[in-house]
């Protein structure tokens, strides 16, 4: 199987942290397995700023979003941008998006 690349938009870390608790309480990780783990994590990942996707990308990605969940316009964003494939565990995001035409899904 060939190699994938994944992207993420910057503001990937912001959710990281954001929910670090929930994430380590979810794992049952300490802090220092947690940050070893995430370490590991975003040394594989490439990181994409968000201010090189055109307005008109993120215009189409929020009206897919908002209302789901705005906070993951950046990701259908980036998406769209790379012309990539999402890939999202959340059922009803996913459901969401499919009823607006959008169907372009990684699953592992």
């Amino acid at each position: 199987m060939p190699a994938c690349t994944f992207y993420c938009p910057r503001y990937l870390f912001v959710e990281l942290f954001k929910h670090k608790e929930r994430l380590m309480h979810a794992t049952g990780l300490t802090e220092a397995d947690f940050l070893e783990g995430l370490y590991a994590l975003v040394t594989r990942l490439e990181f994409v700023n968000e201010s090189n996707i055109p307005m008109g990308t993120w215009l189409e990605a929020y009206r897919l979003c908002k209302t789901v969940d705005e906070q993951d316009t950046p990701y259908v964003a980036l998406t769209l941008h790379m012309d990539g494939r999402l890939w999202s565990s959340d059922r009803e995001l996913k459901t969401h998006l499919c009823s607006k035409g959008f169907d372009r899904f990684f699953e592992p």
